[in-house]
């Protein structure tokens, strides 16, 4: 009898103890797919940002081709909106207006909170004497502030506190 005793002293716990390590087990799990539901969304914010800069880059390359004659006289190459555009959707205008107007209505287009991509710009530039087109779209994925124009976006050395970090971007050949 007194064995027995002393045999069930020694397993006093052990019960205890297996929980503990079945909720900690399923602690990492939950926490796991926490995270891996939180990469995921990230994920799909990207890809939509990069849609949606897809298509407004693909629409302002599509005002190019419509308006051959001012993208090649390089009236389509910008990196702000011009002053003072005719609104060509109500009056004739000349290739060179409709090429302001372009722009315009694209910036506004890009500055558009409903986009979803935010503080988004874009550009327009010649490659060389080629007569071919870079269309950019520039926006702030992560909504850092961030100021850096260079496509694709370059690495930051964390030590140097000048650098600005660069803005996504998606790009577009025409022509």
């Amino acid at each position: 009898m007194v064995y027995k005793m002393m045999n069930r002293k020694k397993q006093l716990g052990e019960t205890l103890i297996e929980v503990l390590i079945t909720a900690l087990i399923l602690a990492v799990g939950v926490l796991g797919t926490a995270a891996m539901q939180v990469t995921s969304l990230k994920n799909l914010s990207i890809s939509s940002s990069i849609g949606t800069a897809a298509m407004l880059g693909s629409d302002f390359a599509e005002r190019m081709r419509a308006n051959e004659v001012a993208a090649l006289a390089d009236q389509y190459v910008h990196s702000a909106a011009p002053n003072g555009a005719l609104n060509c959707a109500a009056v004739a205008c000349t290739s060179a207006q409709l090429a302001a107007y372009d722009i315009t209505t694209w910036t506004a287009l890009l500055a558009d909170s409903q986009t979803g991509l935010p503080s988004a710009s874009g550009e327009v530039t010649e490659i060389g004497t080629t007569s071919s087109y870079i269309v950019t779209v520039r926006w702030d994925e992560d909504r850092s502030g961030s100021t850096g124009t260079e496509c694709p976006p370059q690495a930051i050395d964390p030590d140097d506190e000048g650098d600005e970090e660069d803005l996504e971007c998606f790009q577009l050949t025409v022509f």
